[in-house]
């Protein structure tokens, strides 16, 4: 099922919109209806499965919004693709655990030099719970009190990024706390704005490089259109 949001474009920022020459401006100003489709981004499978993970989610979403811009209602609809890895790990030390990587892509939509999707426009906290939602999502336990660590520098879609990388306290379904570990970025490939997101704990040798390796392995779908 589609998710519905409704935001109001202020009539300055609208008029800029319309003066600007950029193709998606026009698009705005003039049709009723837009549509974007994010590309798939995915590690590479060699990547996947030499580091012991596997595919738990492939997912299409689609996101309608309504705009008001000159007294008039427009519909937006993007369709985001969604990827999310988990390892299980079991061990001695910890116990059993899971690593996951999960990867949001999300259609751009540039107006007016400015960046409309909304995962640009998020700041750090939005973005950390956005990538704690989508780690939950597949993940047995609960992430708490992420506080940032560092920051690294690495490739991803083989142009280096800025990574922070978060300290956190995992809590797993029996209770036990662990600490544990958030890796996350965002980018803009082609059209796309693109959140990739590694969580594992902290005491399983090993696993930060494994999660290192999915981020710049990380690779874009052709379309075929």
């Amino acid at each position: 099922m589609p998710s519905r949001r409704r935001f109001l474009v202020a009539g300055a920022t609208a008029g800029t919109i319309a003066l600007s020459g950029c193709t998606d401006a026009v698009e705005i100003a003039t049709q009723e209806e837009i549509e974007r489709s994010a590309e798939p981004a995915e590690p590479a499978e060699s990547s996947v499965e030499e580091t012991g993970f596997e595919e738990v989610r492939n997912e299409t979403i689609v996101v309608e919004e309504e705009f008001e811009e000159f007294g008039q209602r427009r519909e937006f609809t993007a369709r985001t693709e969604v990827r999310a890895y988990l390892r299980e790990i079991r061990s001695d030390l910890t116990g059993q655990e899971q690593s996951v990587f999960a990867v949001v892509s999300t259609p751009g939509v540039s107006a007016a030099g400015q960046q409309l999707s909304p995962l640009a426009n998020m700041d750090e906290e939005e973005l950390i719970d956005e990538a704690r939602d989508e780690i939950s999502a597949e993940y047995e336990g609960e992430i708490r009190d992420p506080e940032l660590d560092e920051t690294i520098e690495q490739e991803v879609f083989g142009e280096t990024t800025e990574v922070s990388v978060y300290e956190a306290t995992v809590i797993l379904p029996d209770g036990t706390e662990e600490r544990g570990y958030i890796h996350l970025t965002i980018v803009e490939r082609g059209e796309d704005v693109v959140l990739v997101a590694g969580a594992y704990p902290a005491e399983v040798e090993g696993e930060r490089e494994r999660i290192e390796r999915l981020f710049e392995s990380l690779e874009v779908e052709e379309s075929g259109e």
